[in-house]
């Protein structure tokens, strides 16, 4: 599990990313708020049913760079 806030910055395609990951308090999922520059924030969480992370619905990110903000995640785990 990252600590309550993290910061973010990693290459994907050439492009960087920079914000940071902050844990939300969730009785149901293991939760985080994303919020990098120049996107809309969004949330990931570990679906304990399926066990497979998700990500918000109408995220307007690149793949790639979601799959690195969650393996960031898991391996801190």
């Amino acid at each position: 599990m990252l600590t309550d806030y993290s910061p973010l910055q990693f290459i994907v395609r050439g492009k960087i990313f920079k914000g940071f990951c902050m844990r939300i308090n969730d009785d149901f999922h293991e939760t985080y708020a994303v919020v990098l520059d120049g996107y809309h924030s969004f949330c990931i969480w570990m679906d304990n049913k399926s066990e497979k992370w998700c990500a918000s619905k109408n995220v307007a990110i690149e793949p790639d760079a979601i799959d690195e903000i969650i393996n960031r995640i898991s391996l801190s785990a």
